[in-house]
């Protein structure tokens, strides 16, 4: 119930301090309308028009493409949406991770050698992501590689020292700022130390909160300070924060832990729900996992399948009234407050 209510007044408070339009489109909204802003399938979907127009998705994330493709497809999709469609892409070091043929590759994060040139390479990215209409990259990873063995960060991350992580990943993501296209850091709350790939299974970050505050946190903490737009949690366990072992993008302790004690306001999206690392808890069913992730806090759910299946069940949930109506209409409002900073909606 104190829970409840502490969102009620939160999402009370933002709305009163922001009379605009934002709060005249959540009211003009129908319930499943609003779960569905929430999703951001992947391009290549075979519904991908229809998940738009008809069940108005909220965004789209650009997968393995061609600059071609991409110039076809996000024109006509965007015209199609009810709500101006949010457009994401994962593209660390550059638009040639997805856009192999049509762009020269940037240097990853362990090849950028100054804070100079990790602004330089924001700036770059930023300016190729606005040429193809792209509104946001999943970048920079503020992950701590001190696990030489690591098989999934490795070159993604700035290095193996917290500081030096923080400061390239700032410069980084003041670089695509000011070009217009909005940063996520990831992974939360920190993938550096592991040895497992979340990709194919659960890795599990055995340290202390004194070792996370010292280490994995300290690059968040600066880029949540900075304003950065969003955040990705992991699909990794952290049992000091969630002693249970749930992955942070289903884990409710983890992500209120980064919005009340990092005091992270922005969007938090998850990693690619298609993932084992969070998918094999529910024995493969990425319907589930995806609910799951919603109950725990996250904002928008990333390159799921089954997306008019997972609207549908959260849309249930909400309407029977096991899901708070008032957390979902925060929910909402910061994805459409992200819209606006991004000049997509007035």
């Amino acid at each position: 119930m104190h829970c409840k209510l502490a969102i009620l007044l939160a999402f009370s408070l933002l709305l009163g301090s922001c009379k605009d339009t934002l709060a005249l489109t959540l009211e003009e909204m129908s319930v499943r309308d609003k779960v569905a802003q929430l999703m951001v399938p992947q391009h290549y979907d075979s519904d991908i028009d229809s998940l738009v127009a008809r069940d108005h998705v909220g965004g789209v994330i650009v997968m393995v493409s061609t600059k071609a493709e991409v110039d076809s497809l996000l024109p006509r999709l965007k015209a199609s949406a009810q709500i101006p469609l949010f457009v994401c892409i994962d593209a660390e070091w550059g638009a040639a991770m997805r856009l192999k043929q049509d762009y020269r590759r940037l240097p990853k994060a362990a090849y950028i050698k100054s804070d100079e040139q990790a602004y330089e390479v924001g700036l770059a990215i930023g300016a190729q992501l606005q040429e193809l209409g792209i509104h946001a990259n999943l970048a920079p990873d503020a992950d701590v590689n001190t696990n030489p063995d690591n098989p999934v960060i490795g070159t993604r991350s700035f290095g193996a020292d917290p500081q030096l992580v923080a400061e390239r990943a700032s410069a980084y993501a003041r670089g695509q700022r000011e070009a217009g296209i909005a940063s996520c850091a990831k992974h939360f709350p920190g993938h550096g130390d592991t040895s497992v790939d979340s990709h194919l299974a659960l890795p599990v970050l055995e340290h202390s909160r004194e070792r996370l505050d010292s280490v994995e946190l300290l690059p968040f903490r600066r880029l949540i300070g900075e304003g950065i737009e969003m955040v990705m949690t992991g699909h990794l366990s952290v049992p000091a924060i969630d002693p249970d072992g749930m992955p942070a993008s289903i884990s409710r302790p983890i992500n209120r832990f980064l919005r009340d004690s990092l005091g992270f306001r922005g969007v938090i999206v998850t990693d690619g729900m298609g993932m084992k690392g969070v998918t094999d808890i529910f024995g493969g069913d990425q319907v589930a996992a995806c609910v799951a992730a919603y109950s725990a806090g996250a904002d928008l759910i990333l390159a799921l399948k089954q997306t008019v299946e997972v609207i549908d069940a959260i849309t249930a949930k909400v309407e029977s009234g096991e899901f708070p109506m008032e957390e979902l209409d925060a929910k909402v409002y910061r994805v459409l407050r992200l819209k606006q900073s991004l000049g997509l909606l007035q």
